[in-house]
């Protein structure tokens, strides 16, 4: 993501791998496929689907790859204001 951007889309293709850095209170809305995201610093791990979004925590790394063979649509948006505790969805790594 650009330093200078609010928004961005992001098309991944199977097993491609977007890696953010400095991403902390970016929001990364999934629009369809599912994602594998991990975020340096962190223990666990989350997995979105399309409706589902996730407000990056670390100020580290963050990867975030396709799952399956099927390609990805995410949106990114720049609002640490948005990263409200319990207002997005994602699913833990078990």
């Amino acid at each position: 993501m650009k330093p200078d951007s609010r928004h961005s889309v992001v098309d991944l293709r199977p097993a491609q791998i977007l890696r953010l850095r400095v991403a902390s209170g970016v929001i990364i809305r999934c629009d369809s496929g599912t994602v594998w995201i991990t975020q340096e610093g962190r223990a666990r791990d989350d997995f979105l689907s399309a409706g589902d979004s996730l407000c990056i925590a670390s100020s580290g790394i963050t990867l975030v790859e396709t799952i399956g063979n099927a390609a990805a649509s995410l949106a990114l948006r720049r609002s640490a204001s948005d990263c409200a505790p319990g207002i997005f969805r994602a699913r833990a790594a078990v």
